[in-house]
């Protein structure tokens, strides 16, 4: 090496490292060893936009990768991704249950670890046409000044599960489309049910409102309570639905009402039914405790400044509801016009142009009382979960005054009650299913 250094004395340096790159294998300095390969970096792991989990359709999900200038590939098939599978270019939608696997890929480093993730659609709750949902929640009761005292007096907490209410009452073509060619057999006779009971019909000489125009979307009255759930089971069965009541008639009026028959409620069914009591209280209200409304005089409207909720005569239900004292046109006046025929009759259902609730449901003040499911009985000091009135009774509830009434019976509180084969010119129903969700 001394020779090296004088001979190449400006290449000292480079000599050193080279001789310093032979190993001394066996004495000899003849064998060379090779420097280690460089080590080859890893792709970043792609990240999905949206963890694994259940996700509305149609959501969309992006792949980033923090490694600049990778690409991504993924597949939806479960297997496992390579540079031959799809390339990501943008958000992927959701719309079915997947697996997403993905993987980065860059010239000259490592391809990623594979990502995954797993995604199943939401369950999407249909609301029936024509109706609204109404979100349960506990309802602690209160000492009610300005109002009657309903179904949450102070004392009582209740507990209501979600359900659906129609916006409308049931109408005069409804209930004929469901009704027209049933039939019940009582101690071996036929009896073909009525279809269309109303008294308050087009061409009417005995109730003159609207009596010129078609009433298909006017509230079907006259019908009784056992009429009503009949409707409901017939409704459901042409709906493919569990119905909710067991109904054995036993007894036909000659004009095709049902007067009497044994009824037993299945509240596990999700069928068309009577909404409770509760129910109809708390939709009528506006389903929220805490809001201004829920101590409305009226379902969607207060009482008119310088009244009381038990006045005859209230302005404040002109903008929701049909009352005796506003039957013709509308407002309030001083005479109870429905002491002459051109003031009887029925409106048609919605027609208030603002007068839902904040809920979106009509006519719950006024036009025609609507009946409930329970037997009427007293309310007590109680906790309970979606009551159902009265084990057994005489009488059932129906509620929210009609065109026919003073003003106090319309309160949203105002409790009502008759026997179950009553039928009147201002009486029907409306419907309500319980909630999937």
């Amino acid at each position: 090496m001394k020779s090296i250094l004088k001979k190449v004395a400006g290449l000292a340096v480079t000599a050193v490292l080279a001789l310093g790159m032979f190993s001394c294998s066996n004495g000899s300095t003849d064998d060379p060893v090779l420097p280690p390969a460089p080590t080859k970096e890893t792709v970043a792991t792609p990240v999905f936009s949206v963890a694994s989990g259940e996700v509305d359709s149609g959501t969309s999900v992006a792949i980033s990768c923090t490694t600049e200038g990778a690409k991504i590939y993924y597949t939806t098939d479960g297997s496992a991704p390579t540079a031959s599978s799809t390339e990501y270019t943008a958000a992927i939608s959701v719309t079915a249950a997947v697996t997403i696997k993905a993987i980065a890929v860059k010239d000259g480093m490592n391809d990623s670890a594979v990502a995954s993730a797993s995604y199943t659609i939401k369950e999407t709750e249909q609301i029936p046409e024509g109706f609204v949902k109404v979100t349960g929640r506990k309802v602690t009761g209160a000492a009610y000044t300005d109002n009657y005292t309903g179904v949450f007096p102070a004392g009582r907490e209740v507990t209501l599960s979600s359900f659906y209410m129609g916006k409308y009452e049931v109408t005069q073509a409804e209930y004929k489309s469901v009704m027209e060619g049933q039939k019940v057999t009582v101690d071996g006779t036929e009896y073909t049910l009525a279809d269309s009971p109303s008294y308050c019909v087009q061409g009417s000489t005995s109730y003159k409102v609207d009596s010129d125009k078609d009433h298909a979307n006017y509230p079907v009255e006259n019908v009784t309570w056992f009429d009503a759930v009949y409707y409901c089971n017939a409704l459901s069965a042409k709906e493919n639905l569990d119905p909710c009541y067991t109904i054995t008639v036993t007894a036909v009026s000659s004009s095709g009402h049902i007067t009497a028959a044994t009824v037993e409620y299945d509240k596990a069914k999700k069928g068309y039914r009577l909404p409770t009591e509760a129910e109809w209280e708390y939709a009528a209200r506006g389903g929220d405790p805490t809001a201004a409304d829920w101590n409305y005089t009226f379902s969607g409207a207060n009482k008119a400044e310088g009244t009381s909720y038990s006045d005859s005569k209230n302005a404040g239900l002109d903008s929701v509801g049909w009352y005796c004292y506003n039957n013709i046109s509308g407002t309030t006046g001083d005479t109870d016009v429905t002491n002459s025929a051109d003031g009887k009759g029925t409106h048609e259902v919605g027609s208030k142009t603002n007068g839902a609730n904040r809920l979106g449901i009509y006519d719950m003040s006024g036009n025609v009382w609507e009946w409930c499911y329970d037997w009427y009985g007293s309310t007590s000091s109680e906790t309970v979960t979606d009551p159902a009135g009265a084990s057994f009774g005489d009488d059932r509830v129906f509620r929210g005054g009609s065109w026919y009434l003073i003003a106090d019976l319309a309160s949203v509180s105002y409790r009502s009650f008759n026997n179950p084969n009553l039928q009147y010119f201002n009486l029907g129903f409306r419907v309500c299913r319980s909630s999937s969700n």
